[in-house]
């Protein structure tokens, strides 16, 4: 199986949320797949930030032979002053990974994507678990880039519950709901990984505190940049843990049996109202039948296998964290 994975990596931004390194370590440790690169975009931090933090976690995991491209720095909507201003204030929090200023083609992911999938129709499969800016913009540069695909399974959204950045929005959407749309609306095939089966994954400080014992450089650097986030989530849910998002999007597109999925027709809310950002997704056929949306642009899940998963991160990422 071949996978690209565009993403907004935090873990190295100090109260940043870090869990996006998590999902490129399970995609990385998984037999049979391969990683056919990283394509960074902006959201968590600003892109520039994501990536230095994905250069320092491939050095350090030896995987300087995956592809390693930076993309998009601002939403599509220049007009987005909410989610500017969010970036701009990201550039401030302490950085503990060295910045690189990526060159040449290092600089254009947006180009890399392009070209890698259309120069193998059908067989790349696109996990996106950031804002869909940078695979927006190759929808609207390449009109061939979409049916080239095999898939893409996406991290973002609400099928049936309240959002996380604002009561109505998922983050990564909210972020670039122009972009979220233009995806929705492209005839790729999508899989929508939200909030819904997302919340039901955790990972407490604890089990980052059990990999450092063994001293690797890789769980030390974890447990310093995990730290401060999990003290956010415990400000913020009361809970000292995180969810692990970006993970279980790689993991369902490896294996999509980990979720329910349905069929659905999504569509994106691109007022500049407090429903910005928000999927609406009518998985239920009556609600087609009403509003008029006789196809599905999309699969949303409903529900996921907890004890797989936690199987399946348990070893792939905090195995290797570990050094086991």
């Amino acid at each position: 199986m071949r996978i690209i994975i565009d993403t907004d990596p935090a873990m190295g931004t100090l109260g940043g949320d870090p869990e996006d390194c998590f999902a490129i370590m399970l995609g990385l440790n998984t037999p049979g797949v391969t990683v056919d690169g990283i394509t960074v975009v902006q959201g968590n931090v600003p892109a520039e930030k994501g990536y230095a933090n994905a250069y320092h976690l491939l050095k350090l995991l030896g995987r300087d032979d995956v592809p390693l491209r930076r993309g998009c720095l601002r939403p599509m909507n220049a007009e987005r002053t909410i989610q500017t201003s969010w970036l701009e204030r990201r550039y401030s929090p302490k950085q503990i990974t060295e910045m690189i200023e990526p060159e040449g083609q290092h600089a254009d992911a947006v180009s890399f994507l392009i070209e890698t999938v259309l120069a193998s129709p059908g067989e790349i499969t696109l996990v996106t678990i950031g804002p869909l800016t940078n695979v927006a913009t190759a929808m609207q540069r390449s009109p061939e880039f979409a049916g080239c695909l095999k898939n893409i399974v996406m991290m973002g959204g609400t099928a049936e519950c309240a959002g996380n950045i604002s009561p109505a929005a998922e983050f990564n959407y909210w972020q670039d709901p122009e972009a979220a749309d233009i995806v929705f609306r492209s005839g790729a095939d999508l899989t929508m990984v939200g909030l819904d089966v997302c919340h039901q994954t955790h990972l407490y400080p604890e089990q980052v505190q059990e990999c450092a014992k063994t001293g690797k450089e890789l769980a030390q650097f974890v447990l310093e940049a995990t730290a401060p986030w999990f003290k956010v989530m415990a400000g913020g849910s009361g809970t000292e843990s995180l969810h692990l998002y970006d993970s279980l999007a790689v993991a369902v597109a490896i294996d999509p049996g980990l979720v329910t999925l349905e069929d659905s027709y999504v569509e994106m809310e691109i007022s500049h109202g407090p429903a910005q950002g928000m999927s609406v997704s009518h998985h239920k056929p009556f609600q087609r039948t009403i509003f008029n949306h006789p196809g599905t642009n999309a699969r949303v899940a409903l529900d996921v296998d907890v004890e797989s998963f936690v199987e399946i991160f348990d070893e792939r990422v905090l195995g290797l964290i570990a050094g086991k």
